[in-house]
């Protein structure tokens, strides 16, 4: 059985983006949703809530190793009690502050265990830590792999980094790289990627003066690939609700002309939707939607692969 393993960090409209999906039950329960927490915030505690109340499996991250989260004991919304939980997956960082009780497990639980750096991951081969956790997220790196063999998940970066963001209409439409959902290769046992959010992880928003919204969608080969459209009149970084009405324009002719199928999601649905409303919802909502679009259309990949 194919397994997807996304990893988000955990800010506002993913943590939204998921937690509406499992309301909805539109996540498919062969997708298990990694969490880095970010902030300690309502948001979080209202996810993980959602993901328990309908026994979603899930993970939490014991050693975030971006932003403030870790640094203070005190939380004002702190987690529930998870250690009991079947469902749940402890996970851990192979880092510095590593510690083997992150990744212990009661009951019929599963544990992760997230590696980026070999020579770290090399230093705990021949340990009861790398022995006992189920699986091992690592680079699509060989020796790293050959380190940990059955258990190896690859987590990849799917999204390519451009350094401004009008620059994603010199791609346009490109191979979207975890698109090996439908074969397992190399051995890996599972795959896991960040989505359309990328690893490069930013405390705050960068400003732009384009806007670009991305659509992702399978082709009849069932290749995974991801189309981009962005704003015209990018000179000012002001007037982005006109912005996003170029790059939804462009969207709009796009999507009657190519996506159909397992690929017209409600999420998608609900973005284009703005047209006819002449609303601008907000960046934050526009990257929610965009991520639900790609959590069902993977959920629906997966749901009829594992038939």
């Amino acid at each position: 059985m194919m397994i997807y393993y996304p990893y988000l960090r955990g800010r506002m409209y993913d943590l939204l983006a998921l937690k509406e999906l499992v309301e909805k039950k539109l996540l498919s329960k062969n997708i298990i949703p990694i969490i880095e927490p970010v902030r300690d915030s309502k948001e979080l505690l209202q996810t993980v809530r959602t993901l328990i109340k309908f026994q979603h499996p899930f993970s939490v991250i014991a050693n975030p190793q971006v932003s403030v989260y870790g640094l203070n004991d005190t939380k004002l919304f702190p987690l529930p009690d998870l250690s009991k939980l079947n469902f749940f997956y402890p996970s851990a960082i192979l880092a510095a502050d590593f510690s083997s009780e992150f990744v212990q497990t009661s009951g019929s639980q599963k544990s992760l265990l997230i590696a980026k750096d070999y020579e770290l991951l090399k230093a705990y081969q021949k340990t009861r830590v790398l022995q006992t956790v189920d699986k091992v997220l690592i680079p699509d790196v060989a020796r790293m792999q050959q380190l940990v063999f059955d258990k190896s998940v690859k987590l990849t970066d799917p999204l390519t980094f451009v350094k401004h963001v009008e620059d994603y209409q010199l791609l346009e439409d490109e191979f979207f790289e975890p698109a090996d959902w439908y074969h397992q290769v190399d051995d890996f046992k599972g795959f896991g990627d960040y989505s359309m959010v990328g690893h490069v992880y930013f405390d705050k928003g960068m400003p732009s003066r384009a806007i670009a919204l991305h659509v992702i969608y399978a082709t009849k080969t069932g290749e995974l690939r991801i189309h981009h459209f962005v704003s015209d009149s990018n000179e000012k970084m002001s007037g982005q609700r006109e912005k996003f009405f170029e790059a939804l324009n462009k969207m709009i002719p796009w999507c009657q002309k190519n996506i159909f199928g397992l690929n017209k999601t409600p999420a998608l649905e609900e973005l284009l939707s703005y047209a006819q409303q002449n609303k601008f919802p907000g960046l934050g909502v526009v990257k929610k939607l965009s991520l639900m679009h790609h959590f069902e259309l993977m959920s629906r990949l997966l749901e009829l692969e594992n038939k």
